[in-house]
């Protein structure tokens, strides 16, 4: 069954890993839903926008303390999404190599062989787990629940001296990949999970492929690929320090911002 796809874009215009990574869902037949908080210059026509407060509405964005980035505020909407909509949340770094046809409405996979990642999330609005997760909001404080050892110990003392440790100032990905393999552990419904390839078959380290010329195309994909995951913050590096900011007219990228894949 076809999945309505959503996303959220903060900030004002979307780059080239962002508009390739609609471009392939539209492409696979996929009617696109985008939510921002403020008006995006260059929003393709065909895509139905949104304003994100319908969806989640705290009056700031959330940033992570110690990276300012807003993943955290990007984490606690995605989970808002899914509680109270049908959408199937996509990050805008996901390629969409087919459609999204899921017969479930468990749709998560694998990054490795211990964690699994929410870059493609979906959950039934009952899911224990979904529960879990929508306990968590901005103004959260305590420990993060993953920690263990003496991380924890560390944390214990910060918590104590805080009054309460906000989340903004719990460790990076505490509310996302670790708080979602948690949750989906806990509850069982880890054994949905789709595996690696499904969404995750290039890593992280290797996400500079899809910036230089000739330097990975759909057919390696593997057969039981259903999107790439383009590992954007780290893509965007290595094209600003490899090709000043501009991907190659021969890369992956380029390739499938212009339907020529």
């Amino acid at each position: 069954m076809m999945k309505s796809v959503a996303s959220l874009w903060i900030g004002n215009r979307l780059g080239p890993i962002e508009l390739a990574s609609i471009r392939s869902f539209q492409r696979q037949g996929h009617v696109f839903t985008l939510f921002a908080y403020e008006p995006l210059e260059n929003c393709p026509e065909d895509v139905i926008l949104r304003d994100a407060r319908e969806i989640l509405d705290i009056g700031r964005i959330v940033l992570h303390q110690k990276t300012q980035s807003s993943a955290l505020h990007s984490d606690l909407f995605r989970y808002a999404l899914i509680a109270k909509t049908d959408f199937l949340w996509t990050d805008l770094d996901i390629v969409a190599l087919r459609p999204f046809d899921f017969p479930s409405d468990y749709i998560f996979g694998y990054e490795d062989h211990g964690k699994l990642n929410g870059a493609v999330l979906k959950l039934p609005q009952q899911s224990p787990a979904l529960a879990k997760l929508m306990e968590i909001h901005a103004g959260t404080r305590g420990l993060p629940p993953h920690v263990e050892g003496l991380r924890k110990l560390k944390l214990r003392l910060r918590n104590l001296i805080s009054g309460g440790l906000p989340i903004t100032r719990w460790p990076w990905g505490s509310i996302g990949p670790r708080l979602i393999t948690l949750e989906l552990r806990a509850s069982g419904e880890i054994s949905h999970a789709l595996p690696i390839p499904a969404f995750y078959s290039l890593p992280m380290d290797q996400a500079g492929r899809f910036a230089d010329p000739a330097g990975y195309s759909a057919a390696e994909a593997p057969s039981e690929a259903y999107g790439l995951h383009l590992w954007a913050s780290k893509l965007t590096r290595y094209v600003n320090e490899k090709y000043d900011g501009a991907f190659p007219k021969d890369s992956f990228v380029n390739k499938v911002l212009h339907d020529d894949w």
